[in-house]
């Protein structure tokens, strides 16, 4: 099958635009950080006793960009590093209630995006988009989904 564009530069603008009206969305309500950091703090969220490694692993970074993001995240009060009660070397990573917060306030602004952004668009439809968008994350052929990093 052939699209008239081809699918990385459909998918790279539509990206373009979804995270410029997030981001939009972020700064007229004062919340001042960055999609890629919005996405961190929900990774750790989710995944209790992670590790620096383990973001760069999820998102196929180098280990020195997340260690940046992180600290930054640090410098905002919103994640720290704790030690591993089992291995004293690793420092989990988790959000301190200010992360929490913010990310309640971040997640809320996405889904207003997401309401927005469907606006007009069938269950149907949204049921085929996420279909076909599923089956494209599967042939990538990488074991996760990545998330929008």
């Amino acid at each position: 099958m052939k699209t008239k564009e081809p699918l990385t530069y459909l998918l790279g603008q539509t990206m373009k635009l979804v995270r410029h009206k997030l981001m939009a969305k972020f700064k007229e309500n004062n919340l001042e950080l960055t999609l890629e950091q919005f996405v961190v703090l929900l990774y750790i969220h989710e995944n209790s006793a992670s590790t620096q490694q383990d973001l760069a692993n999820h998102f196929l970074r180098d280990k020195s960009i997340v260690t940046r993001q992180i600290n930054t995240l640090i410098d905002l009060g919103y994640v720290m590093r704790t030690q591993d009660d089992e291995d004293k070397r690793k420092k989990n990573l988790q959000l301190t209630k200010a992360g929490i917060e913010m990310l309640e306030l971040l997640k809320a602004k996405s889904v207003e995006v997401s309401t927005e952004l469907l606006d007009g668009i069938s269950q149907e439809e949204l049921t085929n988009f996420e279909h076909v968008i599923s089956k494209i994350q599967h042939n990538t052929g990488f074991k996760e989904c990545l998330s929008c990093c």
